[in-house]
């Protein structure tokens, strides 16, 4: 939620997140009205603003995957398909009829994604707990988090 905030439109989006419990909250939920206000919503110690910076990022991971992939006519097909307004409904548009592209796509995306928002936080001076979770072994290690 945190990095759609982030890459919404400038004119349109971002918001805010609850430093105490990671909560985000767009910015159009404040004109919501009632059950969508707290005491503490003003709280500068808990509440962080989240700019919206716009879909720069997210346009050049499609550049990035576009690079990657191996298929010619399907790297072509996405090439023309980035070009102009709509390129983000296009690119997902091309990737549909590619059943070996759509994941690795998203997981490409989530993945740079999720490094520009921990970038952010950090910048901001915040800095998020991360829980790894480790697979049972024959090993005489414990599994669970670490």
């Amino acid at each position: 939620m945190l990095a759609m905030l982030l890459e919404g439109d400038p004119a349109e989006s971002g918001g805010r997140i609850d430093l105490s419990t990671g909560e985000c909250r767009p910015a159009f939920t404040d004109e919501l009205g009632p059950g969508f206000e707290a005491e503490e919503d003003d709280d500068p110690e808990r509440w962080l603003y989240v700019p919206a910076v716009g879909s720069r990022a997210g346009y050049r991971d499609m550049e990035l995957f576009i690079e990657e992939v191996e298929d010619a006519a399907l790297a072509d097909r996405l090439r023309i398909a980035i070009g102009g307004r709509g390129a983000f409904r296009r690119f997902k548009d091309v990737l549909a009829g590619d059943e070996r592209s759509w994941s690795p796509y998203h997981r490409f995306r989530d993945e740079r994604q999720r490094g520009r928002t921990r970038a952010w936080l950090a910048e901001e001076g915040d800095c998020p707990h991360v829980t790894f979770l480790v697979e049972p072994s024959s090993g005489s290690n414990p599994s669970g988090p670490v």
